[in-house]
């Protein structure tokens, strides 16, 4: 959540030293993975497991609305249609299809309608 309050120069500046700190050990971390690829190059070694577990970045991928998106099973996130992996637990989507927000909309209102006969009606479950 956002804090638009005025923060005093101290604050400021710690949050700027770091901002340094991290993006120069990401400096560091994408230097040593180039030189781990050329000397596991040179040896014929493979790293690609190790590349696959790096995190992904976010590439924009428009069309589709949110009504197509799909909700993982097990984190509850969200995802783009085109995504074929949550974006919270790095897990695949599943294979015998997504449940997108369309259809959960969908099963909410039979669900309150179902609901309601249940309660207005007396005719047993």
């Amino acid at each position: 959540m956002a804090n638009y309050l005025p923060k005093n120069a101290d604050e400021m500046r710690e949050r700027a030293r770091l901002g340094g700190i991290r993006s120069g050990e990401t400096r560091r971390l994408k230097r040593f993975h180039r030189i781990l690829c050329e000397c596991a190059a040179e040896r014929g070694i493979c790293v690609e497991p190790w590349r696959a577990s790096r995190p992904r970045p976010h590439y924009p991928r428009p069309g589709g609305s949110h009504d197509t998106d799909w909700r993982c099973p097990l984190c509850h996130r969200f995802n783009h249609i085109q995504t074929h992996i949550c974006g919270g637990c790095d897990r695949f989507a599943p294979k015998n299809g997504r449940i997108t927000r369309a259809e959960l909309r969908e099963r909410a209102a039979e669900h309150r309608v179902q609901a309601m006969l249940r309660k207005h009606s007396h005719v047993p479950e």
